[in-house]
This record gives structure tokens, sequence and C-alpha cells, in this order.
């Protein structure tokens, strides 16, 4: 049955356009206002060339010829922007007991339903930061290979340093349940070999350890600075630090760090990482020394931030004004709207996963402006950047050029510029008007594509659950 349930959602991705050499040869966009985040301003009445799956030409009309038999979008009236990214989201987050069990083996088809979620809304292009190695890698390669319809996702495996799922770095409490031998299988697919052992280890061991990980066929690495459920522990020593990061560097691959605490933050820097993830995060106390921030201004290093609207942080204030999401939230809120007057490169991300809506209405958090909810919480994310004083051109690139330099990636992604995959977005109304606007989506386009977002997900496994009282 599970094999037959794959051919059905292949075979649908087939017929609805979604396999590697479906496109058409030449396409043309006409008439839409395009708004690239490699520019000033709007260009009205643009034309955009789409060959091969790239950009052969984008700009005014007057400027850009129309090749002779090009299949034809009629964008009159609408906005033309870039594919969207998440600098940060994890495609498997289920780490419920319930979904652990029902889907081991399968966790690669959840992966793939969180790529269609997010393609459906615009984000052509994720980074997944924390998640099972063996069943994201699986499912990146049936992506990439056109096997599966979903966003372009690139991904990291294990935050070096922390253990897995049912450890205590997350569901601890839920390893009571279950055999040991489960536990321990499930930890090391997402460990790796990386897990809390090598805060025993000095330099040069972490070092033969990290070299062999990263010669694994992950996208990127990412390490914890801090810890995730104590997060006000610092994990690595400074000398520690700069090991992981040369190692990263040397396989050639970026390397970001989790922190969530002043000196874990700093030290990062210190160490040479190319991503600081959450560095929004910084307590309940205390925001970011002015003397961190100019570091990160001087040294080029971009934060990967998850913003909430302050309708969310009213939410979780109003439900206990001293528990941890309010007070890391609301001077998380503070760090970021610092951030940007300072002139730091932010990232749009959002930590966000396939949620279900029988574990969301079983959930005690607020239930208003979800931001870790996968196909909604960009959109949320938006809305508290607005609020937060950031420009709307600045807004759009946050999720585009900006993320895509970070990854070292923007020669391919990230704006509308010729030689560029077509990866396009386009909307009813303007984003640059307001925020709320970018859920206005038209069209979806990756890879010269058009996408049939009104299919996706294609064989959902999670995100169509029924809560108890819901109807039919």
């Amino acid at each position: 049955m599970r094999h037959f349930k794959h051919l059905t959602a292949l075979c649908l991705a087939a017929m609805l356009g979604f396999g590697a050499g479906a496109q058409a040869e030449t396409t043309v966009i006409t008439g839409g206002t395009l708004i690239d985040s490699a520019d000033t301003g709007p260009v009205e009445d643009a034309v955009v060339v789409i060959k091969d799956g790239r950009i052969q030409a984008a700009g005014p009309r007057a400027s850009v010829a129309i090749p002779a038999g090009a299949t034809a979008i009629d964008a009159s009236g609408k906005f033309i922007i870039p594919g969207l990214m998440d600098a940060n989201v994890h495609l498997y987050l289920n780490l419920d007991l319930e979904t652990l069990i029902k889907y081991e083996g399968r966790y690669e088809d959840i992966i793939i339903e969180g790529a269609q979620l997010a393609l459906k809304t615009g984000q052509t292009t994720v980074f997944d930061t924390w998640g099972p190695y063996p069943a994201l890698k699986k499912a990146r390669d049936m992506l990439n290979a056109g096997e599966a319809a979903g966003a372009r996702v690139y991904f990291a495996g294990n935050i070096i340093g922390f253990d897995g799922p049912l450890s205590a770095d997350f569901r601890e409490a839920a390893a009571t349940h279950v055999s040991k031998a489960m536990v321990s299988r499930l930890n090391a697919d997402w460990e790796q070999d990386t897990g809390r052992d090598l805060m025993w280890m000095g330099p040069e061991e972490v070092r033969e350890k990290i070299d062999t990980y990263a010669a694994k066929d992950m996208d990127f690495l990412k390490y914890g600075a801090s810890g995730h459920v104590a997060m006000e522990f610092i994990t690595f020593s400074p000398r520690v630090q700069k090991e992981i990061v040369a190692a990263g560097h040397a396989a050639g691959k970026t390397v970001q760090v989790h922190t969530t605490s002043i000196e874990s933050l700093d030290m990062a820097i210190d160490a040479g990482v190319d991503i600081l993830t959450h560095c929004d995060i910084t307590g309940p106390v205390k925001t970011i020394p002015e003397a961190t921030l100019a570091k990160m201004v001087e040294r080029s290093i971009p934060c990967s931030i998850v913003p909430i609207t302050q309708r969310r942080l009213d939410a979780y204030i109003e439900q206990d004004p001293n528990q941890v999401m309010a007070t890391y939230q609301g001077i998380g809120r503070k760090n970021i709207a610092n951030m940007i007057k300072a002139g730091v490169s932010i990232l749009l991300s959002t930590d966000a996963g396939v949620k279900s809506p029988l574990m969301m209405a079983e959930s005690k958090q607020p239930k208003v402006d979800m931001r870790t909810e996968l196909g909604e919480g960009h959109f949320n994310a938006f809305t508290a950047l607005e609020e937060l004083g950031m420009a709307p051109l600045e807004i759009l690139r946050s999720a585009t050029l900006n993320t895509a330099k970070a990854y070292k990636l923007d020669s391919d992604l990230g704006s509308l510029e010729p030689g560029k995959i077509a990866d396009i977005v386009i909307l009813d109304k303007n984003p640059l008007d307001a925020a709320a606007n970018y859920r206005t989506i038209n069209m979806v386009i990756k890879d010269g594509q058009v996408v049939d977002i009104d299919a996706l997900p294609l064989a959902p496994l999670v995100s169509n659950q029924k809560a108890p009282d819901a109807k039919p």
C-alpha cells in the first residue's frame, strides 16, 4: 500500500507539471509590476523572459524583446517578486510519539509534505537546520531529481552538540514510553555521532568528528553554541567552536550557529560563523549590547531571526507574563528592532514544521499568528517585521537575496536577474504597500515551471489530520 501511494504521488507530480524536465522551453511574463530584491524600486509594465528554467531577461517592456512563439503569462495588474525563502525550517518537526512511531521509516514523506506546503505558499527554497539525516537526504534527492514536488531543500542534519529527539535536548520524558532500542535508533538518525559526547572532547577530537560528519552529503553545518532546553548554558569553548567552523569551511560548507544568549552570540561571532541562527533570542532580560551589534555589522554576519507579531506576544503575556515565550520573545522583538536600526543583514526564518491540526487543537499554546506552522509562519513573520519598522524592500530581501547571499547561493537564487534560476511568485497586491499582501499569491513558478499550488500537498500525512470536533 505504501508503494502504491508513493507511485500515485509521483504520477500526480508528473501530470501536474512538477517533473524536472517538464518546463516549456521559453515562457514570458508580461504586464506586471516587477519588484526585484536586487533593485531599488518597482518596474511597471515589466517583461520577464524564462528559457530552460532560467531568467533570460527582466525589465521594462520597452527594453526586453519578447521571443516569438513563447508561452505567455499575462500578469497585468499583478506584482512579480522572486521566489521566497525561509532560512531556518524543520521539515520534520513532529516529535510526538504518535507520529514518531506511526511513520518510522517514512519520515521523508512528511518532509516532502512540508516542502509542498512551503511551495504552495510561495517559498521556493527552504533551509532545514535540524532533522533526521537519512530522511532529509532521501527527500532532498527526490526533490532535486524531480521525483517529488516541493520547495528546493538544503539541509544540515543534526545541530552539532545536541542529542536526538528522545533526549534531554528535546523530548526526554517521552523516551520512558518506548523501548530503549527505539530511543537509540531514533536518536542515532539525528545525532550521526555528533551529539553531546562531543562536549567531553578537546579541540582535536572534535575536529576529527566534524571532519567525518562534514564529509557526509548535507548542504551546510549547524552547531549549538548554547543549549536548547537550558538556553542559558554555553556548550562549546571558544577554541572548540573555531575548530567546528574551520572543519565546515574546509569541507566547503557554510557554518551557522544556534545561539540563545548574549555570550554565546558573541563567542560565535569570534569563532567565524557564517550565519547566526535566532540571535534575536538572548534570554528574558538583556538585549544585545551595542558592541556586539557593531561586530555583526562590521563582519557582515547575517542573523536568521524568528520574529513574532505583537498580537502573538500579547497572547503569551495574557496567558502568563512570566512564561519563557513571553519574556524571551519580548526581548527578541527589541533585539530585532535594534538590529534593523544598526543595519544587520536579517534573514527571515520561522523554525516551522508540518503542524497537525489534531496536535494544535490539543496544544495550550496561543492559536493566533502562528510562527512555527509551515505555510503560515512566514506570512506572520513578514507582518512582525513590518511592525518593527523594517523598510518594505528590506522585508522582501530578508526572504530572498539576503538569504541567498548568506548561504552563498546568490549566483543562482534570490533575485530576478538574468542567468538566475526562474523562481518567481506573482501576487495580486503590492507587498511594498503592506506585508499582509504576501498572502495574495496568484501564481508560483519554480525552475521556470508554473506550479499547480491548488493540488499541494499531494499526499498529506500530518497536515490533514482532523481534530476530534472537526467536521469532515
